[in-house]
C-alpha cells in the first residue's frame, strides 16, 4: 500500500525531526526496517488525515530492524558514514552546525535502532557486539506488509526533499504504542494512541491495511495491547497531563477494540 504525505517544517524542532527522518529513510532503504515511535504516528496521521486532528511532531527517528540486520552492523556503518556518532549502543546523533543559533548549543539529529522483544517485556539485547533496546510488538511491525509513504518534506529554507518511508499498518502501530504506554505511562503515548484510533474510526479496514483488534481470540502482542487499551480507558479521565479528549478516547477503544474476558 502506498500513500502520499506532505510534511512541512514550521519550527526548528520540526526541521531537526524531518531531517533525521529523511536521513534514516535513506540509510535503511532496501533493508527490513520500519519507522516506529512518534514519527510513525505523525506520518500515519499525515497520510490518513482526520479533520480536526493534528499530528504530533517528535524529535528522534525510532526505527525497528530485525535482529539479523542489527547483528550485521550494516546500518551502524551507514550511520557513521552519514556523520552520525554512536551515543549509546543503539542511539545515534549527528551535529548540524549549519542550523545552529549563535550562543546556543549546536543542534543534533537523533536516531534510535530498535529490535523486537522475544516476549511482552522491554529489555536490552546484544547483537553484533552492540546493545539494542528490544521492544514488544516490533515483530508484528516487521512481519506485516508496510505502508509505503511517499513524502515531500519542505524545510524552513523552502527546499523540498522527496523520501520514501516505510511504516507499519495502523493496527500494528497501535499495538506497538499500547505496549509502550503499558511500560512507561508517558503522555505522548496516549496522545499518539488517540490520533491513531481516530484514523481507525475515519477509514475502513481495507484502507488502512486491515484491522483485527476487534476480533475474537486475541492473543500474544495483540491480546496484551487490547488489555492495555482497556486499562487506559479506566485511567484516562484521571490523567491531567495529556492533551486528548478523554471521553472520546474511551469511546474509540470501546468501538474498535474487543474487551478481553478472563
Amino acid at each position: 500500500m502506498t500513500r502520499r504525505a506532505e510534511l512541512v517544517a514550521t519550527s526548528r524542532a520540526d526541521e531537526l525531526a524531518l531531517r533525521a527522518l529523511a536521513d534514516v529513510a535513506r540509510i535503511t532503504a532496501g533493508e527490513d526496517a520500519r519507522i516506529v515511535g512518534g514519527q510513525m504516528a505523525s506520518l500515519l496521521l499525515t497520510a490518513f488525515p482526520v479533520p480536526g486532528v493534528q499530528p504530533r511532531r517528535t524529535r528522534d527517528a525510532d526505527t525497528a530492524i530485525t535482529t539479523e540486520l542489527a547483528g550485521s552492523g550494516i546500518l551502524h556503518e551507514r550511520l557513521l558514514e552519514r556523520g552520525y556518532v554512536a551515543t549509546a549502543g543503539n542511539s545515534y546523533a549527528r551535529p548540524v552546525p549549519e542550523l545552529a543559533i549563535p550562543g546556543q548549543p549546536v543542534p543534533r539529529l537523533e536516531a534510535d535502532l530498535l529490535v523486537p522483544s522475544r516476549d511482552s517485556r522491554f529489555r536490552a539485547e546484544t547483537h553484533g557486539g552492540r546493545q539494542f533496546d528490544a521492544v514488544p510488538g516490533l515483530h508484528l511491525a516487521l512481519a506485516a506488509s508496510p505502508i509505503e509513504i511517499s513524502a515531500a518534506v519542505t524545510f524552513l529554507d523552502g527546499s523540498v526533499d522527496e523520501v520514501v518511508v516505510l511504516v507499519p499498518p495502523v493496527e500494528v502501530a497501535i499495538v506497538v504504542k499500547a505496549h509502550a504506554w503499558a511500560s512507561r505511562h508517558q503522555p505522548r503515548d496516549v496522545e499518539d494512541l488517540y490520533r491513531l484510533l481516530e484514523i481507525v474510526d475515519a477509514y475502513s479496514p481495507e484502507e488502512i491495511g486491515g484491522w483485527a483488534l476487534d476480533g475474537v481470540g486475541l492473543r500474544g502482542a495483540r491480546g496484551d495491547a487490547a488489555a492495555a487499551l482497556w486499562t487506559l480507558t479506566r485511567q484516562v479521565r484521571r490523567l491531567s497531563d495529556i492533551d486528548v479528549p478523554a471521553v472520546r478516547l474511551a469511546a474509540l477503544v470501546a468501538a474498535h477494540v474487543r474487551r478481553l474476558t478472563v
